[in-house]
Formats: structure tokens, C-alpha cells, sequence
């Protein structure tokens, strides 16, 4: 009979374990900080969307109070063009701003309809 060598217990499994544990801590502290910067990117987006729309109404307010002269072609020309445009701005306007988040409601409990007894 050939005799076995006794192999020592290498504890491959605890140093598993080990490197497990120590990359899901790593992973959570990674999710965490990135949580609080995406709240930050959010929030500059919102802002800067926020002053771009602003922008944007007080160049269309101010371009609206502008005094038009000249014949009557011209200024229905220039009323034309004008109102194009102030509407444009607009558009822009609505496209820069963010949108609101809106509350997700609750499904309400729809009733059955009953057929109604006629009265005799």
C-alpha cells in the first residue's frame, strides 16, 4: 500500500468569505457615494434648465414690448415675425424647462355597476 501524505487545510474558503465580504462592503460604500451624486447631478440639471427657461420667457417678455414703425407692410411684416418668433422662444422654453415629478396616485376601487330594478 502506497502511503498518503496528510495535505495541510489550505483555507481556501475563509480567504473566499474574506474577499466576498470585503468587496460587497466596497460595492455598498460605491453605491452610496454614487447615490449622492447622481441627487447632485439632478439637481444642477434642474437648475440649469430652470435659468435657461427663464431666460428664455424674458428675452420672449422683452422682444413682445418692442415698439414696431413704419408702413402698414412693414409692420405686419414685423408683427408676423415677431410673433413667430415669441412663439418659438416659447417652445424653447418648455423644452429647457424640467419636468415636474408628478405623484404616482392610487388606483382606486372601481364599484360594480348594478343593474338598476325598475320601478313598478
Amino acid at each position: 500500500m502506497a502511503a498518503r501524505k496528510k495535505r495541510g487545510k489550505v483555507g481556501g474558503k475563509g480567504v473566499v468569505r474574506s474577499i466576498e465580504r470585503q468587496a460587497n462592503e466596497l460595492s455598498k460604500e460605491v453605491e452610496r457615494r454614487l447615490r449622492s451624486l447622481r441627487k447632485e447631478l439632478d439637481k444642477a440639471e434642474s437648475q440649469a434648465g430652470s435659468g435657461a427657461a427663464k431666460l428664455l420667457r424674458q428675452t420672449r417678455a422683452r422682444l413682445n414690448k418692442v415698439k414696431i414703425k413704419g408702413d402698414s407692410d412693414l409692420q405686419r411684416f414685423l408683427r408676423q415675425r415677431r410673433r413667430q418668433l415669441s412663439k418659438g422662444l416659447t417652445e424653447v422654453a418648455k423644452s429647457v424647462q424640467p419636468r415636474k415629478k408628478k405623484a404616482s396616485r392610487k388606483k382606486t376601487a372601481r364599484r360594480k355597476k348594478t343593474a338598476r330594478r325598475k320601478k313598478a
